[in-house]
């Protein structure tokens, strides 16, 4: 039996359509008395931890520099976290900065490791 192809919009190769409710990635920042204060926050659907499952789990990278040290956590400042580590947290990662500009550069980075992680997967 001959397959008839798929009615409707046709794509170019290799190109994957990603709904908003598949993948939230929010990343804020909250000023600080010394600082700011940057949360990243990671909400897959159901398909899509599934399929991050099958294609492996990513390390993402977490830039110090300009990091404030934390009180009262760990001794050395974690420099990296698994996605689904990422994704399984309520509350996500937060981090403080001494200044704006490594506030957002951390953003930046951590941003970029994410969308490139999840378009890949």
């Amino acid at each position: 039996m001959k397959r008839r192809p798929r009615e409707g919009p046709v794509l170019p190769p290799f190109t994957r359509l990603v709904t908003l409710c598949d993948v939230e990635i929010d990343i804020a920042k909250e000023p600080l008395p010394h600082g700011v204060t940057v949360r990243v926050q990671v909400r897959l659907s159901g398909r899509e931890s599934s399929r991050l499952f099958l294609s492996g789990d990513s390390l993402i990278q977490l830039p110090l520099d300009g990091a404030l040290a934390e009180t009262g956590g760990a001794p050395l400042p974690r420099t990296s976290i698994y996605l689904s580590e990422l994704v399984g947290t309520r509350r996500g990662i937060t981090r403080a900065f001494g200044d704006e500009a490594s506030a957002d550069s951390f953003a930046a980075a951590v941003r970029t490791q994410l969308a490139n992680t999840l378009e890949a997967s």
